[in-house]
């Protein structure tokens, strides 16, 4: 499997505290059946915003250490940019923000609590400099969670929507999770990943068997693995036809406006 979206390096930004801490995740990461797991430390201007050449330094010393463990993984850089105007100003090339440096993809977050209409300029912007946004943790969006179709808006826009392992498992409540198997059912996610940031974290793996019961064997592999690999490796991803959500109406949902 491989996880595109993990925060291991230590000390910058809300993720890992220290190198023990990073070993930690990347040996439950390893153990859960993960191969590659990419680093995506938060680049968010005025708060977090760790160079990619310290980045890349931090993950060179935690591959060595995790080759003398003889933990079986492979760690890739990588960002989550959370998506303001800011961003074009700290990073001129564009390509370090990509995952894997490949110039193709870029993990990015958006604000909770509501999505301004900046957003979708700055993902036109991107997709003019041929990077395709994947949109992190969608499910955990308010817009998102009151009207799971939300997500159509991006899927619309050519964008990838990543959902968080936890969320499936009920790690963030029981509507995110519900939010996160209505978006799986309706094949408006393309990629589960962990969003681990401390050892405590649900590694990617762990969800592997809920995820299969959802959405059945196959597209529980293009999930966990074909997909986050074609990503990382800088190839077309190839996603299904998304579904309308049709909520179910009852007595207390006479419109089908709520969940």
């Amino acid at each position: 499997m491989v996880d595109i979206h993990a925060h291991i390096i230590p000390g910058v930004d809300d993720g890992a505290e220290s190198m023990e801490d990073s070993i930690a995740m990347l040996q439950k990461s390893a153990v859960s059946g993960v191969d590659t797991i990419v680093a995506t430390p938060h680049l968010m201007p005025g708060s977090y915003m760790v160079s990619a050449e310290e980045r890349d330094e931090i993950i060179l010393k935690l591959q060595q250490k995790v080759v003398e463990l003889d933990i079986p993984i492979k760690i890739l850089p990588g960002r989550e940019c959370y998506l303001s105007p800011e961003i074009f100003e700290f990073e001129k090339d564009l390509k370090k923000l990509t995952l894997n440096n490949a110039g193709k993809y870029m993990l990015v977050e958006l604000p909770f609590h509501e999505t301004p209409e900046y957003v979708y300029q700055i993902i036109f912007d991107f997709q003019m400099k041929g990077i395709t946004p994947i949109i992190a943790h969608v499910e955990r969006y308010h817009d998102v969670i009151y009207n799971p179709n939300f997500v159509m808006r991006f899927i619309e826009k050519d964008c990838l929507i990543q959902v968080n392992v936890g969320s499936v498992l009920g790690k963030y409540g029981s509507d995110i999770q519900k939010t996160s198997h209505i978006l799986l059912r309706n094949r408006m996610a393309h990629i589960v990943a962990s969003d681990m940031h401390t050892p405590h974290s649900t590694p990617l793996g762990s969800g592997a068997n809920a995820i299969s019961e959802i959405v059945g064997a196959e597209e529980k592999g293009n999930l966990l693995d074909r997909r986050p690999r074609a990503i990382i490796e800088g190839r077309t991803v190839v996603i299904p036809e998304p579904l309308e959500y049709r909520p179910k109406r009852n007595f207390w949902n006479l419109w089908g406006l709520f969940r």
